[in-house]
């Protein structure tokens, strides 16, 4: 038995190898993918963050009313006023720009007889588009704080009071994560998305070409021709979907570790992901991939053309995404809960990428779920592949 199983493994291999395409979308794409994914996102926020401290300009319609510590203290907060005249509330509706600020004739007198001064603050969060000239509130709100406080300072002096009377209680704030951790921050989100999205993609569309692709070259009848019993058939040929699986996998997550790895410190604000979490990724993806390859073989078998089992199986990548977000956003709340296929696979992986505490014996029954789930899925196929249901049934 093992020589016949040996034989399909390799006659499915060589089929796969000589399809360039096939090869292409099986290697290259995941690849691609995997760096992609380690990337995008700290590029993005990068962007995000010095566009965040990146000075602005606001439009003020009645500068004149304002005093020199208000504006003194806007521009420390890379804040620019800008004198506007005309109708500032319509150029904001309008979304010509992005925020406008309204100063009251009265703002300045108001604060010098020490009562309620209030701006009036236009903002249109459309302007610009999505990554356009947004305004920043916050820090329109921490100037304005900022002078509130410079305000009640200079008050507190004029009668001799201590202006320290007014905080008595200071924060000190100390950030004790790792670089390891910081950077497991991010995987800890993406990388068992990954783990499980090219666990399920990886041999997807081999898992297709092997089973409804040879039914619609009618090759298959060839196959089931030979000595080869069926069970032989299936095992071989889900070995060969596996090993061209497990591959996509590693070159994924090796991307993502090395794609990482070399974005400027500027970027990754010296975290680094350790090379042990991105392995010990590969090794629990692996039995998460069997059972995956099992279940898009079965669904495969019972379909008569490429076309419709790449219909079939599209319910099968959405539950899988589903899952490892679940995953990232709901821990599961008892150690059994690890024993749950990808949900628990995809927790381990990110408890793994914050470098945090685990569960005891999560990567045991994560890695048991997966491989009890495998076997119950071959058993299954064992008996849905044979030449009747498979030559005849729809």
């Amino acid at each position: 038995m093992t020589s016949g199983i040996l034989n399909i493994w390799r006659k499915e291999l060589q089929d796969t190898v000589r399809d360039r395409k096939t090869l292409i979308h099986g290697m290259i794409i995941p690849l691609a993918i995997g760096i992609a994914y380690a990337a995008l996102n700290p590029l993005l926020t990068a962007f995000m963050e010095a566009k965040a401290e990146k000075p602005i300009e606001v439009l003020v319609k009645g500068i004149e009313n304002s005093d020199a510590l208000f504006a003194d203290i806007c521009g420390r907060m890379g804040i620019t006023l800008v004198p506007f005249e005309g109708d500032l509330e319509g150029a904001v509706a309008s979304g010509e720009h992005s925020a406008g600020i309204i100063l009251t004739r009265d703002f300045s007198s108001r604060v010098k007889t020490e009562k309620e001064a209030s701006l009036v603050l236009l903002t249109n969060s459309t302007a610009g588009g999505l990554f356009g000239g947004r305004f920043s509130v916050k820090r329109l709100e921490l100037a304005l704080f900022a002078y509130s406080q410079a305000v009640s300072a200079q008050r507190l002096l004029v009668r001799r009071i201590d202006p320290s009377i007014l905080a008595p209680v200071t924060l000190d704030s100390r950030d004790l994560s790792s670089r390891a951790q910081r950077a497991g921050l991010f995987a800890a989100f993406m990388l068992p998305l990954l783990v499980a999205i090219v666990a399920a993609q990886g041999g997807m569309f081999i898992a297709i070409d092997v089973t409804a692709g040879e039914k619609e070259r009618g090759t298959l009848e060839a196959l089931l021709a030979t000595p080869a019993s069926d069970a032989e058939i299936f095992i071989g040929k889900l070995s060969a979907v596996f090993t061209m699986t497990a591959v996509p996998v590693a070159l994924t997550l090796a991307g993502f570790w090395i794609a990482g790895s070399m974005l400027p410190e500027s970027v990754t604000k010296g975290a680094e992901l350790p090379p042990a979490v991105v392995a010990c990724s590969v090794l629990l993806a692996l039995p998460l991939a069997l059972f995956l390859n099992v279940v898009l073989m079965i669904i495969s078998i019972r379909t008569r053309t490429f076309k419709d089992a790449q219909s079939s199986l599209m319910p099968v990548i959405f539950c899988v995404t589903a899952a490892a977000m679940a995953a990232a956003f709901v821990p599961p709340p008892h150690p059994l809960m690890f024993l749950i296929p990808v949900y628990g696979t995809s927790a381990v992986v990110g408890s793994l990428a914050l470098a945090g505490p685990m569960p005891e014996h999560a990567v045991l029954f994560s890695v048991a779920g997966s491989a009890a789930a495998s076997a119950a899925g071959i058993i299954l196929g064992l008996w849905m592949f044979n030449r009747e249901r498979l030559l005849y049934s729809v």
